[in-house]
Order: structure tokens, then sequence, then C-alpha cells
């Protein structure tokens, strides 16, 4: 389903862990383990540390993490062991994604390698903004080891936060520059070939500066809010994933050419289009899947533009290859995405949903939907 590109950003984060060592990285004298550390029991409401950090000397200069080993006592543990045993020597920061994170921890350089063990699974403390450090994880429980992503813009934090299960464990407290440095050195990838390289780190005491606190919603992140709580939490038999986005911060993905056509319906709604949100709920197994998505502008029609956001979330769909059908009381718009996917559209109030499913049961999904 092409809008399921919205969802690329963080699904990509999933890497996978698997035993791996860095080839004559280790301290021989201090054998690497799972840390002693275990999760608080009652998680702090922010994050903290009691000043104990980390100096990364790369390539591209240096930067300094501040752990919060107080909110995340095992991921920061875990990292002030693997600083302290060398682990990170000779690492690349195998994966860097421009406006969003900047990734690395791995032996391998492929997104598959770790230190050889996991740990343990944390709550969540603060917010995934510029410069929050977090471990990379797959969708397994407990499958964190050596990676971890610096983030790079407050605006991932759509993306990351719908997930919420990233261990925030520090924050960068010198040397952001430095960061994007990094980031800049290399064509942006997935997988970098030829990735700027951790030369050493140490540990050190900084001054950890005071969390920023976080302001109230904006009147589009309430509007986002609104929509994910129309979203199903399962279907087809399927629990579902989900996730929401302002369109300030999906509007890079789509045609400049039809959001401008889009904002000139909202205007003479005398609407707000930067009001829109958009919502998908999914899952997949090896059986097949469910995708649902809502698009939804508030106080505007959705079968009024339903022409221009079909055009935003199927970009690469012949629109003319459709047909109408009934389902219930609902008249649904069946859109032939080719290979035998179809995708069904059709509006309800303020809000234009599409569903595409493998489950034969369609219809059920379709009229359950708000």
């Amino acid at each position: 389903m092409p809008h399921r590109r919205l969802l690329a950003a963080a699904a990509a984060l999933s890497m996978a862990v698997v035993a791996a060592m860095p080839a004559g990285a280790q301290d021989e004298d201090r054998p690497l383990g799972p840390p002693e550390a275990t999760p608080n029991p009652v998680p702090l409401d922010t994050p903290a540390g009691d000043g104990t950090a980390i100096r990364f000397v790369t390539e591209e200069g240096e930067f300094v993490v501040g752990l919060f080993n107080e909110s995340a006592p095992v991921a920061s543990e875990n990292m002030q062991n693997l600083a302290e045993a060398g682990y990170f020597d000779g690492i690349g920061f195998h994966r860097a994604v421009e406006g969003f994170v900047l990734q690395g921890g791995d032996p391998d350089g492929t997104g598959m390698g770790g230190p050889g063990y996991t740990i343990l699974d944390e709550e969540v403390v603060g917010q995934y903004g510029r410069g929050i450090v977090a471990m990379a994880r797959t969708q397994a429980p407990n499958s964190q080891g050596s990676q971890f992503f610096i983030i790079l813009d407050d605006a991932a934090e759509g993306a990351l936060e719908a997930f919420r299960t990233y261990t925030i464990f520090g924050r960068v407290v010198e040397g952001m520059d430095v960061v994007d440095a990094i980031v800049a050195a290399r064509e942006p990838s997935d997988q970098i070939e030829d990735p700027v390289r951790i030369l050493s780190t140490s540990i050190e005491e900084v001054e950890l500066p005071p969390e920023p606190t976080p302001g109230p919603p904006t009147p589009a992140e309430v509007a986002a809010d609104e929509l994910s709580s129309l979203m199903p939490q399962s279907a087809g038999g399927y629990d579902l994933q989900q996730i929401a986005f302002t369109l300030e911060e999906v509007a890079s993905q789509f045609d400049a050419a039809v959001i401008a056509e889009l904002g000139s319906i909202v205007d003479e709604a005398g609407a707000d289009l930067g009001l829109m949100s958009i919502a998908q709920a999914s899952a997949q197994d090896a059986e097949g899947f469910v995708s649902i998505a809502a698009v939804s502008i508030p106080d505007v029609d959705a079968a009024s533009v339903f022409e221009p956001v079909a055009q935003l979330m199927l970009p690469n769909a012949d629109l003319g290859a459709r047909s109408e059908e009934t389902f219930g009381e609902r008249s649904v718009t069946v859109v032939d995405l080719g290979g035998g996917q179809l995708i069904y559209v059709f509006p309800s109030d303020d809000v234009l949903w599409f569903v595409t499913t493998t489950v034969e049961d369609v219809e059920t999904i379709i009229t359950e939907l708000p």
C-alpha cells in the first residue's frame, strides 16, 4: 500500500540484534555481558542522571552524551560498560537519515549486529527530541544490545512516539554540531558502506542541563490525537499498531501541487489546512496483513476533498481504475492498485478512510469503522 511509506522511518529503527563482536575492539580484561542494573520498579517522571557521561571521539570530531542512569539504569550501565571496554572503537555510524536519526553501535555495520547479548526493556522516560540518544531494537521484547541512535530533529518525535519502545538513555550535551557533521559527511542511507567511525570513548563527569518542559499541544497535534482516537485497536483478527502525524510532519513527502489544490478547497470551506492529520493502524504476519489509514481536515467534508487526498495518499495509483461498491450502508470506492491488490476508500464526516487487507471479510472491517 503506497501510504505505508508514512511508517517507514519508524519501522526502519527496528534493527535485529544478533551475537557479534568487533574484531580487536574489546578489552580482554573486561568481559562483556548484560548489565547488573534492573529496571526501575516505578518509572521516574522525567529523564535524570548523576552526571556520568560518555565522550565519543570520531573521525569528524567529538561529542558527549550525558547518561540518564537514574531514569534508564539498565541501558545507561550497558552503554557505559561497552564504552569502558572499548567496544565502540572502530565502529561506524552505519545509518543516517537527515532530519531523523544517526545510528551506530553495530560492529557488523549492517544494522544486524550486537554485543552477543541483549538487555532488559525499561519504561521510556522523556520525549524523543533533537539530541536525545536512545537504544535501537527489534519488535521483540528485551532485544536491545549495543545499537543506539541520536535524534536529529524534534520533528522525529511523531514517528518514534507512536511506538515508544526505544529506551531513552541520554542526551548529547556537547558537540551536537559534530553529530550533524557526521550526517553531512556521507550520503544518507540505511546502510552506509564507508561510515564515519568512532575512534575512542571515555567516561567523564558533566553537569546535565535541565530537561526541557514540554509545551501544551498545538491545535494540529490535538487534531492528530483526536483522529488517532478513532483508529481501531484490532481488525480482521489482528492487533493493530497505530501512528499519527500532523501535516507539518509529513508535508515534504507529498506533492506540493496537490497540497496547493487541497489548500484552495479548504480555504473556500473556511477551514485550516494546517489542522490536517493522517493516522494509520496496521499489522501483518506471514499469513497476510491489515492496513487502515485515515485523513482528516476538521470542519471539511471528506467527500469534498476525495480527489486531492486520494492523490496524496495513493500517488502511484491509477485513480481511474476504480469501481463503486456498497458495504452495509457505505458507498465505497475500490481502487485497483495492480497485482490483485485493492484499496477501499470512503468518506465519513470529515474523515477519509483507506483500507487494504488480505483478510477476506473486508466488509466487516469497513462497516465497523466510525
